[in-house]
């Protein structure tokens, strides 16, 4: 199985629902799981269990809502996915915070959870009307009661413009995530390989602060003959915990700047429209 295929399971199963937040309790409930709280040890996120002929899915009271939230729907994802578990009985808090390592299986389940959560039908306008910036992933936070990246990459994935989205772990690229836009272009960004050294993400890093911002050609980021053509302004964050960075990428043509120069400059050297009215004053 393939991300697409899972994200497009959790998008089916989301498909009728019709405002943020997504209640993650009742979709596992209609789905037949019984949903409980309990004080379980801070490294265990949650775990499922059968009981007496019936589906448990135990999440720790202590952890923040919007962890519980995917939690849960990441144990739904692997019922609905039939991916069986590859982090053991419990699902281990520290293993929802990283990339690096995890096997295939959980990361789908992690995109399904995703895709739940931020359901594409329900961002899409949001997409098409508001930048790709740390405020605008903020303000998604709250409304869709996800994590940075959840909300960041279902953007990405929903928007129409030049824009992508980079989540690394100690500065290495773990996910390069483009919109189809900038596939189109042309532009593609490496996983696996070190954060370009002037970006603002490699800045946090050396710096140990959370946010900044840089203004790159594209072709730092890629090494795609297309990227040449494209400039590339990016809004990064650190979560310094776990020397994790998030880069929010909007790349723009080199072309279109110049245009709208000339543009500018030719609409200034015309003749005002004619009005009636004289253009000096009367005596």
């Amino acid at each position: 199985m393939d991300e697409l295929t899972a994200i497009g399971r959790a998008q089916a199963l989301v498909k009728d629902i019709a405002s943020a937040p997504v209640d993650a309790v009742g979709i596992a409930q209609g789905l037949g799981f019984e949903v409980k709280f309990a004080d379980l040890p801070a490294n265990q996120a949650g775990n499922t269990f059968p009981k007496a002929g019936r589906k448990i899915i135990c999440i720790n009271q202590n952890d923040d809502p919007y962890r519980q939230r995917f939690t849960t729907l990441h144990e739904v994802a692997h019922h609905v996915l039939d991916l069986p578990s590859k982090h053991g009985e419990v699902l281990p808090s520290n293993e929802l915070e990283r990339f690096t390592g995890r096997p295939s299986e959980e990361k789908l389940c992690d995109a399904f959870a995703a895709a739940c959560l931020v359901p594409l039908h329900l961002i899409r306008p949001l997409a098409s009307s508001l930048p790709f910036t740390v405020e605008t992933v903020q303000t998604l936070i709250e409304q869709f009661q996800a994590s940075h990246r959840c909300v960041a990459s279902s953007f990405v994935r929903a928007s129409r413009e030049l824009v992508a989205y980079v989540y690394a772990e100690d500065g290495s690229i773990q996910l390069a995530l483009p919109s189809a836009a900038v596939r189109e272009a042309g532009i593609y960004i490496e996983r696996g390989i070190k954060l370009p050294s002037g970006s603002a993400a490699s800045r946090l890093l050396r710096n140990g602060v959370r946010f900044d911002t840089e203004d790159l050609d594209a072709s730092d980021w890629s090494n795609s003959a297309s990227a040449d053509n494209f400039t590339c302004y990016e809004e990064a964050l650190h979560m310094m915990a776990w020397k994790q960075t998030l880069s929010l990428l909007t790349f723009e043509h080199l072309g279109r700047s110049t245009e709208q120069s000339f543009e500018k400059d030719d609409d200034d050297e015309r003749l005002p429209p004619l009005t009636g009215q004289l253009p000096w004053p009367r005596k």
